[in-house]
């Protein structure tokens, strides 16, 4: 009986271990990802809430989910400052997660996934000199089950001289925080229905 009760306890230290290996394995990723956020994007804070996805992981949202997703490339300047209010303007508005996606290198390719995105997005985007649809960056989308309730791509296409530093004056912020304020209590409208 002494060495049922023995088997026993030891599995179930065994089973306790793995569970929180387990645990802190998953955590690990994400504190990673936030790092290398903050390394690219170097104006936003390190305590970002912006989780790098994959390319189907963003048509999965956009086709069924419900949250916020971010196209953007480090390389950008205006990327680089558009992060940084995104990032605020959420958090103030207990919005804990950015979905990310670095989308140049699949718009560059014109990949069938690539298109599979813009065709969901073609009422809100711009088209090129060719006519064609395209994601010009920085680009948000709200998205609820499915159904784009808010869109921004206020400096994807700033048609004049001046570079994202000049352009983000502290009027230009707060006009800004407020419009996405309101995609986010769009977005929550949204969730109240149901």
């Amino acid at each position: 009986m002494n060495k049922i009760k023995i088997i026993i306890i030891i599995l179930i230290a065994i089973l306790g271990a793995y569970l929180i290996y387990d645990h802190f394995d998953k955590i690990k990723p994400n504190e990673e990802e936030i790092n290398k956020f903050q390394t690219e994007y170097e104006m936003v804070e390190k305590d970002n809430i912006y989780e790098y996805k994959s390319i189907d992981e963003i048509i999965k949202i956009l086709s069924n989910e419900t949250g916020v997703v971010f196209f953007c490339t480090k390389e950008s300047s205006w990327c680089q400052y558009y992060a940084v209010y995104l990032n605020d303007v959420l958090k103030e508005n207990n919005i804990d997660k950015i979905n990310y996606l670095d989308i140049s290198s699949y718009r560059e390719l014109n990949t069938a996934k690539y298109n599979a995105i813009v065709d969901k997005l073609s009422n809100y985007l711009y088209t090129d000199d060719s006519n064609t649809k395209n994601i010009f960056m920085p680009d948000v989308v709200f998205v609820k089950d499915g159904n784009i309730v808010a869109h921004d791509n206020e400096t994807s296409l700033v048609l004049s001289d001046l570079d994202a530093e000049t352009y983000w004056t502290q009027e230009n912020i707060n006009r800004f925080k407020n419009k996405i304020k309101n995609y986010v209590i769009l977005l929550s409208e949204e969730n109240n229905i149901e």
